[in-house]
């Protein structure tokens, strides 16, 4: 790979905003880059893993195991997310799968490459924990609406979630709404299904859309205990 295309894209990086340009150009120099295919398992819970992974096309899903044994989806990773960070610092086990849906290209950093770095750059630590505590809070909220909602209010919750004016990514399918509600896909569809008769949702030539999505709130408010409004909303 062509150094100053690394470059190009560890300066788009929020990780890397604040690295010297001398920093930069070496990680540049030392990533390896590697194509991927939809499907493809990009790391695996509980791998030992001594690389952080940087998303430079394409999109990835970060997976987990519930209780019950259905899969959660834990996050979305878009182009110039990271992932494998945790690894990066203690070289232990991976926490979660992630899996791409689509194909793509990413960047792989060594932790032997990377390290040293950060002895010197007390700044690039101090972003690696912005985005660690990040992932931790986005879980501990996952775990509470887990916790504190229905099958239907989880269902309405993702959707406002993912919903941008209105409009509800392509990816969003029924199987993939499941596995971020925690539920069967039997019970994601009928619920969808139910809301699609009755309006809430509506399906056009761009894909799915939330028309109401004022009573998505209110089932939401059913729910919400007492000081968690703001979390769970």
């Amino acid at each position: 790979m062509v150094a100053t295309d690394a470059l190009a894209i560890l300066q788009r990086v929020p990780l890397f905003r604040q690295m010297p340009s001398v920093y930069l150009r070496h990680i540049a120099r030392v990533a390896i880059r590697r194509s991927f295919s939809a499907g493809e398992l990009l790391c695996s819970k509980g791998d030992v893993g001594t690389t952080m992974f940087v998303l430079v096309k394409g999109q990835a899903e970060v997976v987990g195991i519930d209780e019950e044994g259905r899969e959660v989806l834990l996050a979305i990773l878009n182009e110039g997310d990271v992932f494998g960070e945790l690894s990066l610092i203690d070289g232990q086990g991976r926490s979660a799968d992630v899996v791409a849906l689509s194909d793509g290209e990413l960047l792989i950093v060594r932790r032997s490459d990377f390290l040293p770095l950060a002895e010197r750059m007390p700044q690039l630590m101090w972003e690696l924990l912005l985005t660690v505590t990040k992932r931790l809070r986005e879980t501990d909220e996952l775990v509470l609406r887990m916790a504190w909602l229905n099958a239907q209010q989880r269902v309405a919750w993702a959707l406002l979630e993912y919903a941008k004016e209105g409009k509800l990514p392509k990816w969003l399918t029924v199987h993939m709404l499941a596995k971020r509600c925690g539920l069967a896909r039997e019970t994601a569809s009928r619920i969808v299904s139910q809301w699609q008769r009755s309006g809430v949702l509506r399906r056009s030539k761009e894909g799915w859309e939330v028309a109401k999505p004022e009573i998505l709130r209110a089932i939401l408010k059913e729910a919400v205990p007492i000081g968690q409004e703001r979390s769970v909303l």
